[in-house]
């Protein structure tokens, strides 16, 4: 398969902006241009904020915006009964209040700027295909009820395979992520908005944000790219970790309205988008489970369920996860107190960018938010995060002592377009063949904490088993936190 893949949304085409050419200053700089970044400053410049500036180390849109599977919706799996065990009612009614917010403001914002975006209306639901399933099925219908939702209870769906139940939220909807956000970033330089795109965030100190391309000094700074770019300062590198997942687009799959989640994970994720099915699995933490071949086990479900079909793309995805399945959106304490984190959308981003939008601007906008606590940074751990938190350090803690284990195989042994751990010169190596049978090499260990690197023959990679930094097989950096490329490595 080839190294790169387009998704769906990828079709379309989409602005083109310049790098930053030296220092500059502004009232707000958001670092991130995609659907957080792009919500912020709009939301901002709604609240009457005129100088802001949008940087990305990459192009517009080109991030996780570009991967989602665009679902609008404020059911999450099944959040709302572990949340009212785990945080109370208040805390459940905050985060449902957001999310549903969210929904409404797609809906608004769409309507008042005429974008044409295929917008579409639809119900949302989370199934069970195990019986042992079924009860959380249920709690999670009743803890809806319980807050206010009209939550529907169902064992009868639009799926091609039984359901044991379903749990539906009403009023939800899907789109066409980057046909709304390009119409965003018009309207936002039609009003001031700078956007700088190859420009990379380094770092921040005393209100000016270092970049590759020059210095800006703000009044307020907003991270909103995908891994917080002072992930060491804020110590987010121990709050959140990263996750992939795996989509198909299928066409001649038929005709389904609604959306639908397994509520286990790794389980099938459908939408539909007209005549195209969007069809994802297959979970796991960036840089584990990589002696699966993931896209043959989707093409295998896909060819199950929907024989007809035909895949017009295939895409894998990285989101950034929290221990408690609760984004972190708010003010960083800080000197000064002018800094601003949104991350850890758990696989929600479109509702989620969207609630870090209102809540941001209303915090920069108002002193506060009406759902600031249950975003907060700060937040108390009550219990749901500890498992997944002692789960995580432990798995980190064991992919340090991996610089110590034996390689996968020599280098003799690799393949063509075969990628592994072997060893080069008496020294543990990352390598790759190409198709020519050229040697690439590394050395396998992160350059953002020194955690050790995976070979990810999905997608001829070298991923990291920590906090998932992304790498090509020559080395260069294609997803953060880590900012420089590997060590090449000379073959005798």
């Amino acid at each position: 398969m080839d190294t790169e893949r387009k998704s769906f949304w990828q079709l379309e085409n989409m602005p083109r902006f310049s790098p930053l050419h030296g220092d500059t200053k502004a009232d707000a700089v958001i670092a991130g241009a995609g659907m957080s970044g792009l919500l912020c400053a709009y939301m901002l410049y709604r609240k009457g904020f005129e100088d802001i500036a949008i940087i990305d180390a990459a192009e517009v849109l080109s991030g996780v915006t570009a991967y989602t599977t665009a679902k609008i919706t404020s059911l999450h799996g099944l959040i709302y009964s572990r949340l009212m065990k785990g945080f109370g009612e208040d805390m459940a009614a905050q985060y449902l209040g957001a999310n549903e917010k969210a929904v409404g403001l797609f809906r608004e914002i769409i309507n008042r700027e005429n974008i044409d975006c295929d917008f579409t209306d639809c119900n949302a639901w989370v199934y069970a295909t195990s019986s042992n399933d079924v009860q959380s099925i249920e709690d999670e219908a009743a803890a809806a009820k319980k807050l206010g939702v009209n939550a529907a209870l169902s064992k009868k769906t639009e799926l091609p395979f039984t359901v044991g139940a379903a749990v539906g939220f009403p009023g939800q909807a899907h789109f066409h992520p980057l046909k709304f956000a390009r119409h965003i970033c018009d309207v936002l330089m039609k009003n001031g908005c700078r956007i700088y795109t190859n420009t990379k965030a380094t770092g921040i100190n005393d209100g000016v944000v270092r970049t590759d391309r020059g210095n800006i000094r703000a009044k307020h700074v907003i991270s909103c790219s995908r891994y917080p770019f002072i992930d060491k300062a804020s110590l987010m590198f121990t709050k959140i970790y990263q996750d992939r997942s795996y989509v198909l687009a299928l066409q001649n799959a038929g005709q389904i309205r609604d959306m639908y989640l397994d509520c286990e994970s790794g389980g099938l994720s459908l939408r539909p988008h007209g005549d195209t099915l969007i069809l994802g699995a297959y979970d796991h933490k960036t840089g584990h489970d990589n002696k699966n071949l993931h896209f043959d086990g989707l093409i295998e479900q896909a060819g199950k369920y929907y024989p007809g079909g035909r895949i017009v793309c295939m895409w894998s995805a990285q989101d950034c996860m929290t221990h408690d399945k609760i984004p972190y959106i708010g003010r960083l304490e800080s000197p000064g107190g002018n800094i601003y984190i949104a991350a850890g959308f758990n696989k929600w981003g479109m509702s989620g960018s969207m609630a870090a939008a209102d809540v941001i601007s209303d915090l920069i906008g108002k002193g506060k938010s009406e759902y600031q606590d249950v975003f907060s940074l700060n937040r108390k751990d009550l219990g749901l995060q500890a498992k997944s938190f002692i789960k995580e350090s432990a798995d980190i803690a064991g992919n340090f002592l991996t610089h110590l284990t034996a390689p996968d195989k020599s280098l003799q042994d690799l393949k063509d377009g075969e990628g592994g751990i072997v060893q080069i010169n008496q020294k543990r190596a990352g390598a790759y063949r190409d198709a020519g049978g050229r040697i690439f090499a590394v050395k396998p260990v992160c350059t953002h904490m020194g955690c050790a690197l995976k070979w990810n023959k999905d997608e001829n990679t070298w991923d990291c088993t920590c906090h998932g930094s992304r790498f090509d097989y020559e080395g260069n950096v294609i997803g953060g936190p880590a900012l420089l490329k590997l060590e090449r490595l000379e073959i005798d």
